[in-house]
């Protein structure tokens, strides 16, 4: 079981999962108001303040989406001698995130962008930087930091504010390599050389074409930007997030994975990159691939760019946004979309786990689909919210009933089951027992007929170890395929009670 069916826990929840997040650091400050008049003293208009509050931007609000869906954060980084930087080490430590390593840089200011607002709509940016690089001295501190932590992933946060030097960078990324460390980069200006050997990078459209010196307008497609990027400066795994397109993903053996932007109103995107690769290093520190992470990571960014200004997701917040990605999973348009591979469901599942949702297992032949199947997989659903059902092979129903079955191919079973509302996902497998299948998808209740005992039935003992449970539904009596293909052969009718 990958997830507490009970409480929908995430999949690094109660793991003590840590990110180190290194990085530029930024206090975001809005002052909200009206403009309702031109000064009289010039040209101008006059901005009347309702309200102000401070948030903390860059690297810091990385690390906030990182702690606030139930990790574990750590973050290096610089911050000046002033009010800023005081405001913004106590928002990350009422968050409960390790600041031990924000170090204080007496030569500059912290970085802080001001937003004079009205209405939600921005009149003006002020920013208050210096984004000279940071002495060496600086970076050797920083360093020490990140070799103290002993992190599951480190999380390279790069603004272009002066923290993140190509010395300093490089430093980081071997040290990485050198210890088995994860390391996801979200990435600042033209020269990607300066990431190269990272293990994810989660560069925008825009970004990704810079990089690579093209026009956003560009005719290139996502997969041949993110194949390019990929090659070009050795990086295994590359995430292209494309707003309202979705998500571009390409992993490091060429398999591509597109997801459609999760259809949500819009506020402000403030902040969504933040969380996109804040919840993909949560997703590869706890062992999941990269499309199991874009899963997560397309949820939250639906949901974050619903707030406005900068603001970090919460775990409900993210549990809420799987719950909604999961639920339209059920809005089929057509029966062929319930007719998955086995790594589409794989990855799905996790997420429908993570919303708390109970996945069913089941499996057979179902050659000619009779009333006595309907009555099996009717009560295997209501046993939890999702039923999957594993259908076997052409191949493997000839090596259990013999040459002369299936009736019917596989293809077709599989849309005669996808028709069932009953039924949420069909899969095909060609061995000659489920067991392979169920330790992928790690259902949290597998089913099988009543004249099956517990200890007969494949998969049931995983299952049990891992917390889930096995459930013994009876058949219809008189009802099966055999029976039914021998009437047919003899022409003899039937007289079954009602």
């Amino acid at each position: 079981m990958g997830q507490d069916i009970n409480t929908g826990l995430l999949p690094w929840e109660n793991k003590q999962v840590s990110v180190l997040v290194v990085g530029d650091l930024i206090l975001d400050e809005y002052l909200d108001g009206q403009v309702n008049r031109i000064s009289p003293e010039a040209p101008v208009p006059v901005h009347r303040v309702g309200k102000t509050h401070v948030t903390a931007g860059g690297a810091a609000n990385v690390a906030r989406n990182i702690q606030l869906v139930g990790g574990k954060c750590h973050i290096v980084g610089i911050a000046g001698h002033d009010g800023a930087g005081d405001q913004l080490r106590q928002i990350l430590k009422a968050d409960g995130i390790d600041i031990q390593s924000i170090t204080a840089d007496p030569n500059r200011p912290t970085t802080r962008k001001t937003r004079i607002t009205s209405n939600h709509q921005q009149l003006v940016r002020i920013d208050w930087e210096d984004v000279k690089p940071i002495q060496e001295s600086t970076q050797a501190q920083l360093f020490e930091r990140i070799k103290q932590s002993k992190p599951d992933t480190i999380l390279i946060s790069d603004y272009g504010k002066g923290c993140l030097t190509p010395q300093f960078l490089a430093k980081i990324i071997k040290y990485g390599q050198s210890n088995n460390i994860c390391i996801v980069v979200d990435p600042k200006g033209h020269d990607y050389t300066m990431y190269q050997g990272a293990d994810l990078i989660t560069p925008n459209w825009k970004e990704a074409c810079e990089a690579l010196g093209l026009d956003t307008n560009t005719s290139v497609s996502p997969n041949t930007i993110a194949t390019r990027i990929s090659e070009k400066f050795s990086i295994k795994n590359v995430l292209v997030t494309l707003g309202s397109e979705g998500m571009l993903g390409r992993n490091q053996q060429g398999e591509f994975f597109k997801l459609d932007a999760q259809t949500r109103e819009v506020f402000d995107v403030s902040g969504a990159g933040d969380t996109v690769v804040a919840l993909m290093a949560l997703s590869l520190a706890t062992g999941l691939d990269l499309p199991s992470g874009m899963n997560i990571a397309n949820s939250g960014a639906g949901k974050v760019v619903e707030k406005w200004g900068t603001q970090p997701l919460s775990i409900e917040e993210l549990k809420e946004a799987i719950a909604f990605n999961s639920t339209s999973l059920f809005g089929w348009s057509s029966t062929r979309k319930k007719i998955a591979k086995k790594q589409d469901i794989i990855r799905n599942t996790i997420s429908l786990q993570a919303s708390g949702k109970s996945i069913v297992f089941t499996n057979g032949c179902f050659d000619l689909l009779h009333a006595g199947h309907l009555s099996y997989l009717e009560e295997a659903r209501s046993l939890g919210h999702v039923l999957i059902v594993a259908v076997n092979s052409d191949e493997s129903v000839r090596k259990l009933k013999g040459n002369s079955r299936p009736l019917i191919p596989c293809e077709q079973r599989m849309s005669l089951l996808a028709g069932l509302e009953c039924v949420d996902y069909v899969v095909e497998f060609s061995e000659e027992t489920p067991e392979s299948i169920i330790k992928d998808i790690s259902p949290d209740i597998l089913v099988k007929g009543a004249d099956y005992e517990v200890k007969d039935i494949v998969g049931a003992d995983f299952v049990l170890s891992k917390g889930g449970r096995v459930e013994r539904i009876a058949f219809v009596d008189g009802l099966s395929t055999s029976k039914i293909i021998e009437r047919a052969k003899t022409g003899a009718g039937v007289n079954l009670p009602m």
